[in-house]
């Protein structure tokens, strides 16, 4: 090959490649990166009150790690059947007090053991993971479990939030998962029978 042509086929790899970089590669990825500020902005425009993510502070990790924390204790290690019966009559007793401190009459209680879904259960990606803070030792991973209490609750509908205030003072954890309503027939005079149901959570070891 003559001086000359390597020389031009020189300059043309010199200018050439950069260029075709820059109008392949560099060019469309400026104009893709543009293009995504233009929609955070407009995104951004639409809802500018996005709160920004918080970290935990001093304060609350010290509460969430302190081992004497309360909802430690409200939130029950239950490894076995005898544990299980056990927890049932705790959760009972301390419910009964709280009704009976709050001036609410119950006419009965009942306890479904089994789980129960629905739109108050936890996903199951939550029930997968392990229980905040350290458990007992040398005992097998912990997932989370759930029992359900249906209580008759006597009197008019406004009883109702007075057992909820109640349900929420007890040491064990009791959630609000729904309401009950038992008309009796048409005509009788009969009051309206009304149930609350709550759902206690506790740690149980994987199966």
């Amino acid at each position: 090959m003559k001086p000359q042509r390597e020389r031009q086929l020189m300059a043309v790899l010199l200018l050439g490649v950069p260029a075709a970089v820059l109008w392949l590669l560099i060019f469309p990825a400026t104009r893709r990166l543009a293009a995504l500020h233009q929609r955070i902005g407009a995104a951004q425009a639409r809802d500018p009150e996005v709160p920004g993510f918080v970290p935990v502070g001093r304060d609350e990790r010290a509460f969430l790690e302190a081992p004497a924390a309360r909802w430690r204790t409200r939130l029950a290690w239950v490894p076995d059947d005898g544990a299980r019966l056990h927890q049932v009559d705790r959760v009972v007793g301390e419910l009964s007090a709280a009704l009976a401190a709050q001036g609410v009459r119950s006419a009965g209680m009942k306890a479904y053991l089994d789980p129960v879904q629905g739109d108050f259960s936890l996903p199951p990606a939550l029930q997968a993971e392990r229980p905040p803070g350290p458990g007992p030792r040398d005992l097998p991973e912990w997932r989370v479990g759930a029992w359900m209490l249906e209580v008759e609750i006597l009197g008019r509908t406004g009883e109702l939030f007075k057992a909820l205030s109640a349900a929420a003072s007890t040491p064990a954890l009791l959630e609000p998962a729904g309401l009950r309503w038992e008309l009796g027939p048409a005509g009788d005079g009969a009051a309206h029978r009304q149930y609350l149901q709550l759902r206690n959570v506790y740690l149980k070891p994987e199966p």
